[in-house]
């Protein structure tokens, strides 16, 4: 809508020594392109095998994004992009690394230190 309003209105604008019959050509050539275009896009719309066709690739593009998604390996202080986040908050980009202990499961009370990247601000 908006590039045919520009088109438009740069075609409506009289051009100092452009004769009338110019840009009233050009006025009608425009007028006739949008018409054919839109046209054709109903037709291109209305036709069934083109709608099965769109309906079968946006199906098919919503269950590869869904295996995409699951088939991810996801990393421990990432976002969903991959990025590195902070490990407390999640949310902001680390800046640097702290030490924390945790428990191992495999050994009762022992306790292991493991780096977490941290933002420096929650």
């Amino acid at each position: 809508m908006a590039r045919e309003t520009v088109m438009r209105s740069r075609l409506s604008v009289q051009r100092p020594g452009e004769p009338e019959t110019v840009r009233r050509r050009a006025l009608a050539i425009a007028a006739r392109r949008r018409a054919y275009n839109r046209n054709y896009m109903r037709t291109r719309r209305a036709d069934p095998r083109h709608r099965a066709r769109e309906r079968a690739a946006q199906r098919e593009a919503y269950f590869a994004r869904k295996l995409r998604d699951l088939l991810r390996e996801k990393r421990p202080f990432t976002n969903d992009l991959g990025a590195p986040v902070c490990g407390l908050c999640g949310k902001l980009p680390p800046v640097y690394e702290i030490v924390r202990l945790q428990i191992r499961e495999t050994r009762c009370g022992e306790y292991v230190p493991i780096r977490i990247p941290y933002c420096g601000q929650c």
